[in-house]
């Protein structure tokens, strides 16, 4: 992998990794895509690349009607193309809470503001 400052190397792979902080989270985010490209089927990078640009919208601290309709379209084309992760045997189902809350965020933001520091954890 070439040197580029802000660029996090994971040495030992992703998939060792057993929690994720956020800041770990974010620098997996910025290099997951690229990775895939050439790796997988197209239909696989439009659901990846759908994911993160709804989380990278998600994550903004200001929203404009442009950004949430952006992010509402990203959320349309995941759940446009997942069903290949199905198929693929990648999981079973997509009946996950923390999916299933992704179509609640902008009505969220727009009564609540920005989802900056909101998670999807239950209250113990």
């Amino acid at each position: 992998m070439t040197q580029y400052p802000a660029l996090c190397h994971f040495k030992k792979g992703i998939s060792m990794v057993s929690q994720w902080t956020g800041t770990e989270h974010k620098e997996m985010q910025r290099v997951f895509v690229s990775l895939l490209a050439g790796a997988v089927e197209d239909c696989i990078l439009v659901v990846a690349h759908s994911l993160l640009d709804f989380i990278y919208y998600a994550q903004l601290q200001q929203h404009m009607d442009t950004t949430l309709t952006a992010m509402e379209e990203s959320l349309k084309t995941f759940h446009d193309h997942k069903c290949v992760l199905v198929e693929l045997e990648v999981c079973k189902n997509f009946n996950m809470l923390k999916i299933h809350s992704m179509q609640h965020y902008i009505s969220s933001i727009h009564a609540l503001g920005s989802a900056d520091g909101y998670n999807t954890k239950y209250p113990a």
